[in-house]
């Protein structure tokens, strides 16, 4: 699902979201770039949203995790009740789950606005893909073209018949047509 493409709009969506932490919401900002580089379709750019946020937490999770092993580390030292060590404890592992759906959520939002953005301003976009050096999106990521039935290899007329059906090239290249466009 996730392609290297995403992991990088990912990336710089969350050091967005970090670099603009001096301004509230700021993981919403990290999350519509991100959804914006990724391109119009509003699920992945939910999904690289969502990524960024995650990206964006990590150093957040990691400071929570030194917290909790100095804090018990002292309350083992200063042989404190256990109960004021896990009331502690909860309190941290709750404002670490408030901060975790604070950032992975609003940035997940974001990815949603930046993909809708990127749908409704499709110019705009990939002048900003190429600006910084990506090519532009063709709307669908990893898509794979259709491709034509094989041809008969043999030089009779009759042979491409098929129970009395004959390949539809033209319709087949107008129904290609009609993907190419969506």
């Amino acid at each position: 699902m996730s392609t290297t493409k995403t992991l990088i709009n990912a990336v710089i969506g969350a050091v967005v979201g970090v670099v603009l932490s001096f301004i509230p919401l700021s993981t919403v900002i990290g999350g519509v770039v991100a959804g914006f580089l990724e391109g119009p379709d509003v699920r992945e750019g939910a999904i690289v949203g969502a990524l960024a946020g995650a990206i964006t937490f990590l150093p957040f999770a990691g400071i929570a995790i030194i917290g909790l092993s100095i804090l018990g580390f002292g309350m083992g030292i200063a042989a404190a009740p256990i109960e004021g060590f896990a009331v502690v404890a909860l309190a941290i592992l709750v404002f670490v789950s408030v901060l975790f759906v604070y950032t992975v959520g609003l940035s997940l939002l974001g990815g949603y606005l930046g993909a809708y953005l990127a749908r409704e301003y499709p110019d705009q976009h990939v002048r900003t893909r190429r600006a910084i050096g990506f090519s532009p999106s063709t709307g669908r990521s990893g898509a794979i073209e259709p491709t034509q039935p094989p041809r008969p290899r043999s030089d009779r007329p009759g042979d491409h018949d098929r129970g009395g059906e004959q390949f539809d090239t033209e319709g087949s290249s107008r129904d290609r047509d009609t993907e190419r466009e969506r």
